[in-house]
């Protein structure tokens, strides 16, 4: 388990570059150690993504078991938190930025805690009915869209690559978690 010490400067660097504060790069432990500690957000994330699940499956939008629909959840959730830096290993290679790949993943790990605590809580609230479906869509929306800028923001920082190549990563990442989505929401049917 990392000490809290070390998650709450990583969450602090999320949250500078939340800001595009390129200094929250300084945060990051981007070590080989700091790079398998950065998936420690994965953990940090999955309650709220575990209340998300539990919430769909309860008013009914869920029409498989219960264990099968955990069972997918979760095998996609971890595929998830582990296709992107695989299929980056390779991207770093052909933009020529293979020496940056863990001053990438490391802080790539940590700006999704920040993400999913602004954008889980609104999918919750729409689901549950809290929020009118005009609301929620249009702030998922607004979400989304400041997700992908923040995305781009450090993909261009830590990489030190031309805002179009950042651009192109954050569109690979975005296809990539439609592509898992997609196939998770196929097998429940």
């Amino acid at each position: 388990m990392m000490p809290l010490t070390e998650v709450v400067k990583a969450l602090y660097g999320a949250y500078r570059l939340a800001r595009f504060d390129t200094d929250g790069m300084r945060c990051f432990d981007i070590s080989p150690l700091g790079f398998w500690c950065s998936f420690y957000a994965a953990v940090i994330v999955a309650p709220l993504y575990c209340l998300l699940l539990l919430v769909r499956f309860n008013i009914g939008d869920v029409e498989t078991p219960l264990y099968r629909y955990l069972a997918i959840q979760t095998i996609a959730y971890v595929i998830a938190w582990v296709a992107f830096p695989l299929v980056m290993d390779r991207l770093v290679r052909v933009v020529d930025r293979d020496n940056c790949y863990i001053r990438y993943i490391v802080p790539y790990n940590w700006i999704s805690v920040i993400q999913n605590a602004v954008y889980l809580p609104i999918v919750i609230l729409g689901t549950i009915g809290a929020l009118a479906p005009e609301t929620s869509n249009g702030l998922a929306f607004v979400i989304l869209i400041w997700v992908l800028v923040y995305t781009w923001f450090v993909t261009r920082t830590a990489l030190d690559v031309p805002g179009y190549v950042a651009g192109g990563l954050v569109t690979v990442d975005l296809l990539l978690s439609v592509l898992i989505n997609a196939i998770a929401d196929s097998m429940l049917s």
